[in-house]
This record gives structure tokens, sequence and C-alpha cells, in this order.
């Protein structure tokens, strides 16, 4: 019994209907059990909670022998030369996708990829005031 199935059977003493539900679904037999006993008075449907807490398990995961690190890793299991892990989830953070090569555009106007990042291919930026220049705007300090 892990601890989800005791907090389960905790909750199944304010209401035991709900870890019914929980373990079997709305709708199933055990769940209209569960409410018509309930009815019945509240003992019988705590004691059919608890049984349905402990015939429908947690299952816990199964320890390898050769693990060192206490179940603090991902192992990765390679069968047949393809390398897969051992949990086949879909999805997951990140992509997997490789990242395209940054595209700059030079003063010309032409695109190029061979840029590193951040350089502008030798030409030193204009001074502040090469850059207002013909600037017309009136600029005051309210």
């Amino acid at each position: 019994m892990c601890s989800s199935d005791i907090f389960l059977g905790l909750i199944a003493i304010l209401f035991p209907p709900l870890p019914v539900w929980v373990k079997c679904g709305i709708c199933s037999a055990d769940s209209i059990i569960n409410i018509l006993l309930c009815m019945l008075g509240f003992l019988p449907g705590l004691l059919h909670s608890w049984y349905i807490i402990a015939k429908f398990p947690e299952q816990d995961y199964d320890a390898l022998p050769q693990d060192a690190e206490s179940g603090r890793i991902t192992y990765v299991v390679v069968q047949g030369g393809q390398r897969l892990p051992k949990d086949t989830r879909t999805g997951g953070y990140g992509t997997t996708a490789p990242m395209a090569p940054p595209v700059h555009q030079d003063q010309n106007g032409t695109w190029n990829n061979n840029a590193g990042e951040g350089s502008s291919g030798g030409a030193v930026p204009p001074s502040y005031a090469e850059a207002v220049k013909g600037d017309n705007k009136i600029q005051t300090r309210d």
C-alpha cells in the first residue's frame, strides 16, 4: 500500500464514495454499491470504501537489481541498435528538431548565414549625430 492509498483511506473517512470513484470510476457497479451502503449508514459505506482501496492498490514500479542510484536516474534500454527510452511517453519539454543556422542580412540587403552572432561584418555603427541627422523633431525637457 503506497502513500496515495493511505491518503484515499483518510479521504474515505470524510466522504466514502470519493475513493471508490478514484479507483473504479463514477459510473461503476462498485460506485453504486458504495452510494447505497452510505445511504444505509456511514460505517457500511466506509468499510466498503476501504475494501475497494485494498482490492485495487496502486501499482509500484519494479526496482532494477543493479540500480545503485535508487531510482534517481532514467535508464535507457538499447535493443536492435536502436536507442529507446524505457519510458515511452510522447511529448515532453524542449524540442528534438535541430535548430536552423542563424541568417543575417547585410547592409546592402543580401542575406547570408555565415556571420557569427552579433557580428556586423567589420562595419562600424553610425554615431549618434549621424543617426539623428535629418531628424527635425522638437525635443524639450518638460
